[in-house]
């Protein structure tokens, strides 16, 4: 015989994230937490900002990018300096972040043991080698590129690596607005938690034109502090920018990149800012050209008119003056011609007084 159905249904109550998150975090468990124990690291300051007595700032490990969330009271913290080697007792607690659905780990000083200064790694030593490098080569200029490209009306060509599932290319297209017609961006995405996969695509992507690594805000940003990124960076033909999101950092990509912006959005307002003002720029300098030409078109033509007026001038002087000499070698002729006939008729007057005298002697012969 079959069981009845039973359509009575338990009610389950759905968890809020809020409620998913302390439920895991009370969860964690540790000898670690609200116990006393010896720590060592290197003290970084963070944003010096007294919370109701206490610092947060940071410990780093020594050997390694690693570092933990350090809480001071104000009687201990204006002891430290950055970047100093301590050694202090402390207790581990941990806090909810719900914006995030993050459980952070604090480690909480409660006595200073020492403190001294860091000797600087084989790392650090590199990284600082790394920007002195840079600093010789020189910053490529990103704004006079665009600029150059935009007044020889070519398209400004761009590649943007971003994450796999990253949505900033909305927002820097955002940003650009009617800038979009004169940047030809290319949104390639990449694993950026994998060194590997960032270096290979950097040095695919090196077009001699701008290369790009953008993210938005987040956490892993000790990645963008690895030496051999920045080391293939130092390689490039093209100008290379980053915009990956972090206030409170500056990573050594950071650092040796040609251009960097703490955003995303702020890249793509750089972007159409410079498209802006190059087009006013253009288009003030063309109605100038074309105002100095016409100027220089008045002029020549006022030249070239005066230097007809005054090639008539002397055409009309040298015709005066032709005329007058016309004439007055006429007249001359006029009075060679009448002095000739007047020497003409004397000799005929002449030859006649002189046929006539003959005629009387050849008369008076005869008689």
């Amino acid at each position: 015989m079959p069981h009845p159905v039973n359509d009575t249904k338990e009610t389950k109550l759905p968890f809020s994230p809020n409620a998913l998150l302390s439920a895991v975090g009370n969860s964690l468990v540790s000898p670690l937490f609200n116990n006393v124990f010896f720590v060592k690291g290197i003290f970084k300051a963070g944003k010096g900002v007294n919370y109701n007595g206490y610092y947060y700032d940071l410990l780093k490990d020594e050997f390694s990018d690693a570092s933990i969330t350090l809480v001071i009271p104000v009687t201990l913290r204006h002891q430290l300096k950055d970047g100093q080697l301590i050694e202090a007792s402390a207790f581990l607690n941990k806090r909810h972040q719900p914006a995030g659905a993050r459980i952070e780990l604090l480690l909480n000083v409660t006595e200073l043991v020492s403190r001294k200064e860091k000797v600087i790694d084989e790392r650090e030593k590199k990284a600082l080698d790394l920007i002195q490098r840079k600093a010789q080569a020189g910053y490529k200029d990103l704004r006079g590129f665009i600029r150059n490209k935009l007044y020889a009306q070519e398209p400004v060509n761009i590649t943007i690596l971003i994450g796999l599932t990253a949505i900033i290319d909305n927002d820097i297209k955002h940003q650009l607005k009617d800038g979009t017609r004169v940047y030809h961006i290319e949104y390639v995405r990449i694993n950026l938690s994998q060194m590997n996969e960032i270096i290979n695509k950097i040095i695919e992507y090196d077009a001699g034109e701008i290369l790009i690594i953008s993210r938005g805000g987040g956490e892993n940003i000790q990645l963008f502090n690895n030496i051999e990124i920045a080391e293939t960076v130092l390689t490039l033909s093209s100008i290379f920018v980053t915009a990956i999101g972090h206030h409170d950092d500056e990573p050594l990509l950071q650092k040796v990149a040609d251009k960097f912006f703490i955003t995303p959005t702020s890249l793509g307002q750089f972007l159409y800012d410079t498209y802006i003002s190059t087009t006013e720029e253009f288009s003030h300098s063309k109605g100038k050209m074309i105002d100095d030409l016409t100027k220089q078109f008045e002029l020549n033509y006022q030249h070239k008119l005066g230097d007809l007026s005054t090639r008539l001038a002397d055409t009309g002087r040298a015709y005066q003056e032709l005329m007058r000499n016309t004439e007055s070698q006429q007249r001359q002729l006029r009075h060679a011609l009448a002095k000739a006939k007047r020497r003409n008729i004397l000799l005929v007057l002449l030859l006649l007084i002189v046929f006539a005298f003959l005629i009387l002697l050849w008369v008076a012969g005869r008689k």
